[in-house]
């Protein structure tokens, strides 16, 4: 006997003893309901979250169960979405385009100048150059648009 069949044995043995174990105080089963086959399972018409008799076994599949063999298909080809050319867009002279931004040379309270002197009027982040476009500040660079 192994060591861990000997612990179960002897913890059944105490409980016995001590009968405090509910399956230890039920009456003995008459040996001819052990060769009786269990009944269907079937729900408790008066409680449907109760079986009707326990224990009871599973009730036989309607017809036999067959094997099928298991088909994983590919998923179909998406076609790809047409291209759609975008035409660039003509040079407008009535709107130029913006300059890149220029670092800032200096500055006073009418405006500023950029690294090549050009003069930009205004105060704080708005401004205007010698053409009158509006100018952005942002730290040490100037963007006219």
């Amino acid at each position: 006997m192994t060591t861990m069949t000997k612990t179960v044995l002897a913890l059944a043995g105490a409980l016995l003893l001590a009968g405090g174990h509910a399956w230890a105080q039920e009456q003995s089963v008459p040996a001819e309901s052990l060769t009786e086959p269990l009944p269907v399972c079937r729900l408790d018409p008066h409680d449907s979250g109760k079986l009707a008799v326990e224990p009871c076994r599973p009730a036989s599949p309607v017809q036999p169960r067959r094997a099928v063999a298991q088909v994983i298909g590919r998923m179909p080809a998406q076609p790809a979405p047409p291209v759609v050319p975008m035409a660039p867009l003509p040079p407008s002279p009535a709107v130029p385009m913006p300059r890149a931004p220029q670092p800032i040379g200096s500055c006073d309270t009418g405006g500023c100048r950029d690294a090549a002197g050009a003069r930009y009027n205004g105060a704080g982040n708005a401004t205007l150059d010698a053409n009158g476009r509006i100018c952005h500040r942002n730290g040490a660079f100037l963007q006219c648009f």
